[in-house]
């Protein structure tokens, strides 16, 4: 597949194009530890705020969202007498399933669910775990749960379970390396690339995971850049924050401070979503090297609720019958939340960067990469813009003939209320330790 970036050279504006070996299903004898194919599952997009694939669990196709920033897999359950949900597990349906007994409350930053553990034969595409352990939710709190197109959490964090020995399905899987990326155009569905291609390894910047427990890397040297090329370092992170990459969570979660004075350098986002393009560019530098996220990355549309005031809305209003239309406004994607690690303030890098950036999780040498994503959800060059420097240019032919990477026309339309917030964690002493 062809995948392109733009860049600039001198004066003429040049497109860097790759060749990639095509992705191929797994074998269906595929054994535990084998990852030289690569098996790619669609992960189906709800209001551009919920990303959601199947997996099956004791012979019941289930869909789940396939969530980075946690460890465990959760699946509704038949037993929960409370679950608004239709489509829920069936112990008593299937002949794989083994329970095991022990209770325990799981809370995320959308509520909480309790849940039972049971062990079962979990699968995805050809990928599969005999005795899997996971949890069969009871009970929850989790509203978004209710009206989601999901009804399994499926955990795909980097270590162990914190909340029990059995081994996560990444572990069962023999999957030591995966990567996620969300098409840009509205309403597209995202991608998980099961298993390793190291041959895009050298044309992508790699990411030291610092935290324990999530895919965490040290954030530092914010900063936004005016079309103009002048970039202004925000006061912030200082000395570092600590920056997650959390497939679970539909937005940038920033905190409050930081949040603020963001916004106040990047200017209000036109309501009318007219002329995005002149908002500047917000830059991160995330494991020692620059990303970037341009206005259509990080701004959204959503709908607001506007009563009619035209003469015949008016007439309708003095009539005490108002009539209410829905309006699409642009805002900025970021949602407020304060926490500490031990690494600084929290960013949680959501939806938006993963519609950017193709992230690659290697679990067995604890490293991130990211390259830009292009057409199709395939991985294009890395440049450091802040240093000015190419990766691996011999892989990459210089073009004339395309000028710009694939972006979209317009930022994606979103529906809040179905956003996924950022899970909830063990703290030490107001600390949460990632």
């Amino acid at each position: 597949m062809r995948v392109v970036l733009a860049m600039a050279v001198g004066a003429a504006s040049l497109r860097l194009v790759a060749t990639r070996q095509p992705v191929m299903n797994l074998a269906a004898d595929h054994k535990a530890g084998d990852e030289q194919v690569v098996y790619r599952q669609k992960q189906n997009n709800f209001q551009n705020m919920q990303y959601y694939g199947d997996l099956t669990v004791g012979g019941q196709v289930i869909s789940g969202i396939f969530d980075t920033g946690s460890f465990d897999l959760l699946v509704l359950s038949a037993k929960c007498q409370h679950c608004a949900a239709d489509a829920k597990y069936d112990s008593k349906k299937s002949s794989t399933f083994k329970p095991e007994g022990t209770k325990q409350r799981h809370c995320y930053g959308s509520g909480c669910a309790d849940a039972t553990i049971g062990f079962e034969k979990v699968s995805v595409g050809p990928i599969s775990a005999p005795k899997q352990a996971f949890w069969e939710i009871t009970d929850h709190q989790i509203p978004v749960m209710d009206f989601a197109r999901f009804q399994a959490i499926v955990g795909v964090g980097h270590s162990d379970s914190p909340s029990m020995q059995y081994g996560t399905m990444l572990q069962n899987f023999g999957v030591g390396e995966f990567a996620f990326c969300l098409e840009k155009g509205n309403g597209a569905p995202g991608w998980l690339y099961w298993g390793s291609e190291p041959q895009l390894h050298s044309s992508m910047a790699t990411i030291d995971v610092v935290a324990s427990h999530h895919w965490g890397a040290i954030l530092t040297d914010i900063g936004v850049r005016t079309a103009d090329g002048k970039t202004t370092t925000l006061d912030i992170c200082k000395p570092t924050c600590s920056a997650i990459i959390d497939s679970g969570t539909s937005l940038i979660a920033v905190p409050t401070a930081q949040l603020n004075n963001v916004v106040s350098q990047i200017g209000e986002v036109p309501s009318d979503c007219m002329n995005i393009d002149k908002l500047p560019t917000l830059t991160l530098t995330v494991g020692g090297h620059s990303f970037e996220l341009p206005p259509k990355a990080y701004v959204v549309r959503t709908q607001e609720p506007e009563v009619d005031t035209s003469v015949m809305g008016v007439a309708k209003i003095l009539a005490f019958q108002p009539e209410v239309r829905m309006k699409e406004v642009c805002t900025h994607a970021f949602m407020a939340m304060d926490q500490q690690t031990q690494f600084g303030p929290m960013w949680i890098l959501g939806d938006p960067w993963l519609r950017h950036y193709y992230t690659v999780f290697d679990r067995v040498n604890k490293k991130m990469r990211a390259a830009p994503a292009g057409q199709g959800c395939r991985p294009t060059q890395y440049f450091d813009f802040a240093k000015n420097e190419i990766l691996n240019t011999t892989a990459f032919n210089l073009m004339h003939d395309e000028l710009e990477a694939f972006e979209p026309t317009e930022p994606v339309l979103v529906n809040k209320s179905a956003a996924r917030n950022p899970w909830k964690e063990r703290l030490v002493n107001g600390t949460m330790e990632i």
